[in-house]
């Protein structure tokens, strides 16, 4: 039974040997830059070579994560480090940005690309597009469930990866933007703040203003994935690498997590494996927010009442008398002297040491302690142990060699390793000369025995050939040495081989930039400039149309109830709005929603198939299933950072949406079809998690009420639902920049958009005509913008144009 690779997190030198010595079959880590994990320890250049030469004498594989976004006036640099990582025999390179596959090929380098799930990819169409651009590889969103995944194998023509362990993200990787809007920090640059795990209170806005009083503070925070209980079901699944998360985490993580999974895929080889509770018990043993096998399987992967390390729970309090806790064990796990407990009522901490175990209860001295509060196991010492000799131990791959040992009557020593690589066979050959000897020749079984010591080298020597005449003789030292000298050979022939074309002139970095044809996407040039609004319902619909909008990108807010999230007619309401728009010189499009699984968007196309609706859309792989003339715009979703991504996706969208994140020093120069967000609550984040089933039903959830989540210095943050279900949380403040638009039409933009999604219909109105007097009379910008700005509900912001990002 063929079973999937098991892919380590290395955040540093120390947990790379560590991941490898536990039984990882690859390793992903990171450079200094451009990795999705800037705080980690990471590799430099030189750390990146030792390893990749130390994993592949191994037979193991190391890919290199290049997952953030790239600017324009990075392309250079990133153009050198990536063939810094060809060079270093690298065996793959983790990519967010589609830029990476042009530069790949302008390069002329044959480094494969796998997609990182901050991609975004959850559906066959995005699959597709992945193998029509040529990546070998789709991490897949963490949101899918066994059987989407297995659906998505059956068809798929590139492998597929899934995350099996770890921390979750509350939105979909690639789609938030949360800790960039709160403090300049992006997750799409590797620098995520995490304010998804700081407490937040829900809020109804209407029909009334007040606090859903809720038990738990941390609204936003996971729980960490296992699929240990249903693994057997990932490998039927047919997926080729299993991934575990963690490049932040320590070593005992690493070193715990690997082994665990590793003696559970060896056992689902072999055949009848069953889930271990032991085995369950050890991954709680490390860093976990609480276990849960998530959206693989269905299960609750919300952790709302704390976002901190939980350990395993293994009992609780049943008595403290005379200084003393009597707790009684519920876990198989029987904590011993040096491990670290956790009273979770009272929040003390203890280390382990005297104690007393009898029939299940264990009686230790500590500090008063609340009786019934649960107990956590929060560190093992046993595991320390475990780590610290993984650290000074190897792999468990040997390279089968076979020696031939060949002597001559007149001492002419000819001695050959040979191994088979990718179907090939290998050879090293070393020759030397033997004296005759004089009073004590070599005996047979002498050199025999110390040419097949392999000591810490990789290997398991064999001897093919060994012809020996006797009466020769040479230092056993010097045997040593010519064994070290041959195996010396042999590990640099396997490395070399890893590298095998890979090390080429390297192409200078300025003119691979001249070769994406700048200017080939025209922006707008000397046309009218053009205000569109994104919208939700019909009476805001009309109200823009009145005011001027150019363009209206149309998501109907089509559920009765947030909390059931059920289902209208969306047909009508796309006809009422089409037919409303018709009636102005306006272009109308439907607006999907950004996140649609397989079943939303076989609904989604049927709809199309019938109405012929221009639309916009947040997936790099759906242009390719609509026929016929319709104009399809990309939305911000796409993460557009730079002049290459957007030339590569201009071949299959009219036009694209610039990231919300992008400064004026950034876009100054962009080129490309694009449109320029200028104002509104922008989308934060895209979740799967369904805040309104929290809320008590005495609150009316029904749509025309409105909810937003409130942090803890005050911001209020709006919420929405998707057609899907998802959630979508927005800005706190509304983006405003009506006062850079004459310096983005200096610079060749003509396309400029309102977000007015969960704006009033008067408000809508108010948005659009000030943005279009705007273009129309610079010189008042100023008293526009005053107008606007009064009516802001939770102010305004221009930082990350105006700032750029903090890094």
């Amino acid at each position: 039974m063929e079973i999937p690779e098991l892919l380590a997190p290395a955040g540093s030198p120390d947990t790379f040997r560590v991941a490898l010595n536990a039984g990882a079959d690859a390793v992903y880590l990171s450079g200094k830059d451009f990795g999705a994990r800037y705080y980690a320890e990471n590799f430099s250049l030189r750390e990146i070579r030792e390893a990749v030469d130390y994993a592949h004498l191994h037979d193991r594989r190391v890919y290199v994560t290049l997952n953030t976004l790239i600017r324009d006036s990075e392309i250079p640099r990133v153009s050198d480090y990536l063939q810094e990582l060809h060079a270093a025999g690298a065996d793959a390179v983790i990519i967010q940005d589609p830029a990476l596959l042009f530069l790949r090929e302008e390069l002329s380098i044959d480094i494969p690309l796998h997609a990182s799930t901050q991609m975004t990819i959850h559906n066959m169409a995005g699959i597709r597009w992945a193998e029509e651009m040529g990546l070998e590889r789709v991490i897949l969103a963490r949101e899918l469930s066994v059987d989407e995944i297995m659906d998505i194998t059956s068809k798929a023509g590139v492998d597929i990866e899934v995350f099996v362990h770890g921390a979750l993200c509350y939105s979909y990787s690639g789609q938030c933007l949360l800790s960039s809007f709160i403090g300049g920090r992006s997750g799409n640059r590797g620098r995520c703040a995490q304010p998804c795990r700081k407490k937040y209170e829900l809020i109804q806005l209407k029909p009334e203003r007040r606090v859903v009083n809720l038990p738990w503070k941390y609204l936003l925070s996971t729980r960490d994935l296992s699929a240990y209980m249903n693994l057997d079901r990932l490998v039927d699944a047919g997926v080729r690498s299993l991934k575990i998360e963690g490049r932040m985490r320590s070593a005992e993580y690493v070193a715990t997590t690997v082994s665990v999974y590793r003696r559970a895929l060896d056992e689902i080889k072999k055949g009848g494996w069953r889930p271990s509770m032991r085995e369950f018990e050890r991954l709680k043993l490390t860093f976990n927010r609480t276990l849960t096998g998530g959206h693989l399987v269905g299960e609750d992967f919300m952790g709302r009442e704390y976002p901190g390390d939980r350990g395993l729970p293994i009992g609780y309090v049943e008595k403290y008398s005379g200084g003393r806790a009597l707790i009684r064990l519920t876990s198989e796990t029987v904590p011993g002297r040096g491990d670290g407990l956790f009273f979770q009522e009272n929040g003390i901490g203890i280390r382990l040491g005297d104690h007393l175990l009898d029939g299940g209860i264990l009686s230790i001295p500590s500090k008063p302690v609340t009786p019934g509060s649960r107990v956590y196991l929060t560190g093992r010492r046993e595991l320390q142990k475990f780590t610290e000799k993984l650290r000074s131990s190897h792999p468990p791959h040997l390279w089968d060699v076979e020696l031939r040992f060949i002597a001559t009557e007149d001492g002419e020593v000819h001695l050959t390793a040979e191994w088979s690589t990718d179907g090939r066979t290998l050879r090293e050959s070393i020759e030397t000369k033997f004296e005759r000897a004089l009073r004590r020749p070599l005996a047979s079984d002498t050199i025999r025995e110390q040419l097949l010591k392999a000591g810490d080298k990789p290997f398991r020597l064999s001897f093919a050939e060994f012809r020996y005449p006797g009466g020769l003789f040479h230092p056993i030292s010097g045997l040593n040495a010519l064994r070290r000298e041959l195996l010396g050979r042999v590990e640099k022939r396997i490395i070399d081989e890893k590298r095998s074309g890979k090390v080429k002139e390297k192409k200078s970095s300025e003119k691979v930039s001249e070769g994406f044809g700048r200017g080939s996407a025209a922006w707008g040039g000397d046309g009218s400039p053009c205000i569109s609004a994104y919208l939700e319902d019909l009476p805001s619909l009309e109200r823009a149309l009145m005011a001027g909008a150019g363009r209206v990108y149309f998501e109907p807010q089509i559920h009765t109830d947030f909390r059931e999230c059920d289902w209208n007619d969306v047909r009508s309401i796309l006809r009422e709005a089409s037919d409303i728009a018709s009636g102005y010189d306006a272009e109308f499009v439907w607006k999907w929603p950004d996140i649609t699984h397989d079943w939303l968007l076989r609904r989604l196309l049927k709809i199309e198939d019938e109405m012929r609706l221009n639309i916009m859309v947040g997936g790099c792989g759906i242009p390719g299933l609509i026929d016929g003339d319709v104009r399809i715009y990309g939305s911000s979703a796409l993460n557009i950072y730079n002049s290459i991504s957007a030339m590569l996706m201009s071949e299959s969208f009219h036009m694209l949406t610039a990231s919300p994140e992008l400064s004026s020093e950034d876009l100054r120069g962009m080129e490309g079809n694009i449109e320029i967000p200028v104002h509104g609550n922008l989308t934060a984040m895209v979740t799967r998690d369904n805040p309104w089933r929290l809320v008590p039903h005495r609150f009316s959830t029904r749509s025309k009420s409105s909810w937003a989540l409130k942090d803890s210095r005050g911001a209020i943050f709006p919420l929405n639902q998707l057609m899907g279900c998802e959630t979508t949380i927005m800005n706190s403040k509304e983006t405003c920049l009506i006062d850079f638009l004459p310096s983005l039409m200096e610079w060749g933009f003509r396309n400029f958009s309102i977000d007015c999604r969960i704006q009033s219909p008067e408000r809508t109105g108010e948005l659009v005509g000030s943005y279009i007097e705007a273009l129309e009379t610079p010189e008042m910008i100023g008293d526009i913008k005053e107008r606007i700005v009064g009516d802001a509900e939770y102010g305004i912001t221009a930082s990350h144009f105006r700032y750029g990002l903090r890094e």
